[in-house]
Parts: structure tokens; sequence; C-alpha cells
């Protein structure tokens, strides 16, 4: 009986190695036909396009200058949507109307007072600044936290300043 199943191994290890070498053989043989004019260009549909200039058609030079602009998406700060957020109202007490003056969120400009009182959706972390580097007279703004679930900045938050950055502070939740 040991005999049967020794005969029979060697019969698979057989078929195997004729496999591995007619697989080996056909590599070989489709490897020198692509070396023929004749036959290469039916293996090989990528060979017509081969040598060609692809970029010839397209102009050298922008007929306008690049200008990158960040449209505001969902998909573009979608780590935000997993993130804790609030709600904040900042309102000028003086001059409510300027849209000279801007709220920054960590370092970049993202609202101006053009159209009164912002809300602005912060997050854990954010460091909330005001620009009122363009006004000479002093001016006063209110943080307003409708839900008062944040730490810093507090609810009726008054801040003021003239022809500086006005930090409003980093926001810290409520554990």
């Amino acid at each position: 009986m040991r005999r049967s199943k020794d005969k029979w191994i060697i019969r698979v290890e057989d078929v195997l190695l004729r496999l591995i070498i007619i697989c080996i053989t056909t590599l070989l043989l489709s490897q020198l036909l692509l070396l023929k004019d004749g036959t290469r260009q039916y293996l090989s549909k990528v060979d017509k396009m081969e040598g060609e200039d692809l970029t010839s058609t397209m102009p050298l030079y922008a007929d306008t200058p690049l200008q990158i602009t960040e449209e505001t998406t969902v998909l573009k700060n979608y780590q935000n949507l997993l993130r804790k957020s609030e709600v904040i109202v900042i309102k000028m007490i003086k001059n409510s109307n300027n849209p000279y003056v801007f709220i920054m969120v960590n370092g970049k400009k993202v609202s101006d007072f053009g159209k009164g009182d912002n809300k602005l959706t912060v997050y854990d972390g954010d460091y909330i600044e005001i620009d009122a580097t363009a006004l000479s007279q002093p001016v006063q703004f209110i943080i307003k936290v409708p839900d008062n679930s944040l730490l810093s900045p507090q609810d009726g938050l008054v801040v003021e300043g003239a022809k500086a950055i006005i930090a409003v502070g980093k926001i810290k939740f409520k554990n």
C-alpha cells in the first residue's frame, strides 16, 4: 500500500515538473516573438504608442497665471467631521460692519466682519485670533458660547485692541 502512495506522489511531481517546463518554454518563446516586428504588433498593445510624443499638442505656457484657491468642501476637511465641534459667535461691539477686520483660526483668515456678527465652527485645540491691524481706533469684541460647553474661551469674554492681532485663545472643551 505504501508503494501505491509513493507512485501517486511521483506522478504528481512529474505532472508539476512538466507544467513548469511548459510555462517557462512559453515565456521564453513569447519573449523571442516580441523581438520580431511582425509578431510584436499582435502581442504588445502599447507598442504602437512607443516613441510618440504625447505632450506635443499642449502649449508650453499658460494663458492666465496659476491661481490656487481653497474651496470649502466636505471632503477637504473630512477629518474635522470626526472631531467634536462647537459653534461660537463673535460680535464686534463698535464698527460692527467692517470688512477689514478678520477672524483667524490657526493662522488662516476664515471670515471678516463685513456682514456683522460671525458664527464660527471651532474644534478642540484651535487657536482663535482677530486681525484688527487695519483699524487705527480701538475695537471691542464679545465672544458668545451658546451651549457653555467650552472651558476656554468663556461665554461673554470681551477682548479689545487697536492696530493689532487680538488673541481670543485656544479652544478647550469640557470633558
